[in-house]
């Protein structure tokens, strides 16, 4: 029986081990590096990031964190590459009144838009204090914003935990994850997108959302949001 006992105790402590290796923040396994996935954030430096404003930003316990903004202007952050099909994760930790988001597949480059960083976005929203007068679903925590609600049935984790949130896009198909859910999926090849988008405010954007290529970019808009374990692959 001491023996059984001492096999039992020494495998939860491997599990336990395993456990807290495995959620050590802004890491690779060798699993990870294996199938071709890179940190974006390191968790110590902004090393590969670019804060357009150059201010808006500080890392505090291994999280990348939106700082107040004094003037109203947006001061977010993207990434110096730019990337195509991909995978991407992060967490991301939310307060209440956050509005915040993730966007992809960015561009400066637009026609009478040059040098503002556009793309589509995963949308970050407090959906219980932060309400849109307009476009509400559009602009919901997982939807694509302004073009896509998210799944209603989405589970956000409450204030101050760590959500999980994944992006892939494969080509023209892209996907939207939440805390290990799907919450939007589309083809932004074809006459449903482009219905979208015009009916959209990036109506008046030349190809909007059709770029096979771009940088991410993590809004701060002034109110306070977290990421952390920000990791990417390519497809």
């Amino acid at each position: 029986m001491k023996n059984v006992l001492c096999i039992s105790l020494f495998i939860t402590l491997i599990g336990y081990h395993y456990h807290t290796q495995a959620q050590t923040p802004n890491s690779l396994s060798t699993e990870e590096k294996n199938n071709g996935w890179h940190l974006l954030f390191d968790g110590k430096t902004f090393g590969g990031l670019h804060k357009l404003a150059n201010a808006g930003w500080e890392i505090k316990q291994g999280s990348l964190m939106a700082t107040p903004i004094p003037h109203g202007k947006q001061m977010d952050i993207v990434t110096e590459k730019e990337f195509s099909d991909f995978e991407l994760v992060f967490e991301f930790s939310m307060s209440q009144n956050t509005n915040s988001g993730v966007k992809y597949l960015v561009r400066n480059d637009f026609p009478d838009q040059k040098g503002m960083y556009l793309g589509l976005e995963y949308q970050i929203l407090d959906d219980q204090h932060f309400i849109y007068p307009e476009r509400g679903n559009l602009r919901s925590l997982g939807s694509l914003y302004d073009l896509i609600a998210a799944d209603p049935k989405k589970i956000a984790k409450p204030f101050g935990e760590w959500n999980a949130a994944r992006i892939r896009v494969n080509g023209s198909v892209i996907s939207h994850w939440l805390n290990g859910h799907k919450v939007v999926e589309y083809d932004r090849k074809g006459s449903t997108f482009k219905a979208l988008v015009q009916e959209s405010k990036y109506k008046d954007l030349k190809d909007f959302g059709k770029a096979k290529k771009g940088y991410i970019l993590f809004q701060n808009e002034g109110t306070p949001i977290a990421f952390r374990n920000i990791k990417i692959r390519p497809l």
